[in-house]
């Protein structure tokens, strides 16, 4: 009697492991999922999940149980196929190198929680669509977030950030300070520099804390300051004073503003953070400066000048977006007028303009460029000044020359009029045959008008040899 209860004890037993270990087998789909995307793919194997015979993801309680998952240091670089991970809320993407943009739109929904610290993202595509009603801001949060750690080079941000942090109070939002430690993020920046500080001022109080010393980003300016240029040139008083114009970022980044133009000229070589200027910026000059982490007009389509000048990094300028050149006579701004100003930007190897091009410019500018191999000019039709100095590596195509341009009288002229307009040379341009044939065809309505202020740059007054 005894033996015969043991037996059915011991049946029982060995029964409800077999039932719990079929039970278990059976919430695993050992078919798996495709995950198409090879970097996740590895990223996971290395993670310990489970891959079938087919390479398919096996769906079994390490998949179903994941609601983090930590990719730092991956530097993985596509984030598709993430849904495989059905519960995934959670995700660590620090340290990955991305930048200038990351993309919201490349992350499940379901993932609430992300830790972007330690990248360098200027740029946050897919957080918000905003639209200003009423000069009133209207968010919507495209991407709703919980957990949303920044690195330090997201201060520079306002179009994404500033309206997601007024929408997301609730949302665990901090960012990464110079020391690469994270604090709650803040609206308030600094500008270092105590003379730039104060030009600044000058112009925007309104947009400055009670003590002076930090810029609100989140602030819209007083009435009066609305449009307002920010003008250093080299004749302002305390420009050999200022040796930063960290901060000048905040306002060219800024979409918000009304329509106004940037010229700074730094005495002192400067440096500033990525630029991604948009529709409200209708100049850009910042000479004297590098732009290390680059600048990208791609959404500047009311750009219509454009200067810079001793810029190491300034390696391709990309103005297919911008009215540069592309502009009719009668729509030049009295003030910024359609200018491009290009000078001492040693690696600079490629300009781009607008595809079909109104061709027409007040002046075009370009001066010792060393690495620039190819310019064709041939889509320029009017001008009142094109300056082509020290292009000694590069084979230029000359303007398809039928109209004079003059800034003083505003007013756009055919070449049949007598009016002249100016070319600059150097030797090294008058050698080639394709100038000498186009000063030739054209020197009746060509000089070289301020060929001296030019001299440092090798003009001369080629009208002599013609």
């Amino acid at each position: 009697m005894n033996k015969i209860r043991m037996y059915i004890s011991t049946f029982i037993a060995v029964s409800g492991i077999c039932f719990t270990s079929c039970t278990n087998d059976n919430n695993i789909d050992w078919n798996g999922v495709e995950v198409t995307n090879t970097e996740l793919r590895t990223v996971l194997q290395q993670k310990g999940y489970t891959f079938n015979a087919e390479g398919k993801l096996v769906q079994d309680d390490k998949v179903k149980s994941t609601t983090s998952l930590d990719l730092s240091g991956t530097q993985i670089a596509n984030l598709s196929g993430l849904e495989v991970l059905p519960n995934l809320a959670e995700i660590n993407l620090s340290n990955n190198e991305y930048g200038p943009v990351f993309d919201f739109s490349a992350l499940p929904k379901n993932i609430t929680a992300i830790d972007l610290s330690g990248n360098k993202i200027y740029d946050f595509k897919g957080l918000v669509d905003v639209k200003m009603v009423n000069d009133e801001m209207s968010t919507t949060v495209l991407h709703p977030l919980t957990k949303f750690y920044l690195p330090e080079t997201a201060k520079y941000n306002i179009e994404d950030l500033v309206p997601f942090h007024a929408a997301s109070a609730a949302t665990d939002m901090q960012m990464q300070n110079a020391n690469g430690i994270l604090q709650a993020y803040t609206t308030l920046r600094d500008i270092p520099d105590e003379y730039f500080r104060t030009y600044l001022k000058s112009k925007f109080a309104s947009l400055f804390t009670k003590d002076g010393n930090q810029i609100d980003i989140s602030k819209p300016m007083a009435l009066t300051e609305q449009g307002s240029g920010i003008n250093i040139d080299a004749w302002y008083a305390d420009n050999e004073n200022i040796h930063s114009i960290e901060g000048l970022e905040y306002f060219i980044n800024n979409p918000f503003y009304k329509p106004f133009y940037v010229q700074v000229e730094c005495m002192n070589h400067c440096s500033v953070a990525y630029l991604m200027p948009r529709d409200n910026l209708k100049a850009l000059f910042i000479l004297n400066a590098d732009t290390p982490e680059g600048i990208d007009l791609s959404q500047s389509a009311k750009l219509a000048s454009f200067g810079s000048s001793n810029n190491k990094y300034l390696t391709e300028l990309d103005l297919s977006k911008t009215l540069v050149t592309n502009q009719e006579a009668t729509d030049f701004d009295k003030t910024i007028s359609n200018v491009l100003h290009v000078f001492d930007c040693e690696n600079l190897k490629e300009i781009k303009f607008p595809e079909q091009s109104k061709g027409l410019v007040s002046q075009l500018e370009l001066a010792s460029l060393p690495s620039l191999k190819k310019m064709d000019l041939s889509f320029l039709r009017g001008f009142q000044a094109v300056i082509l100095l020290q292009l000694e590596n590069c084979t230029i195509t000359y303007p398809n020359f039928q109209y004079v341009y003059s800034a003083a009288y505003e007013t756009l002229k055919p070449l049949a009029d007598a009016q002249k307009a100016t070319i600059l040379i150097s030797e090294n341009e008058f050698k080639q045959e394709a100038c000498k044939t186009f000063l030739s065809t054209y020197k009746k309505n060509l000089n070289d008008s301020g060929y001296r202020d030019y001299s440092d740059y090798g003009a001369f007054r080629w009208t002599k040899k013609i």
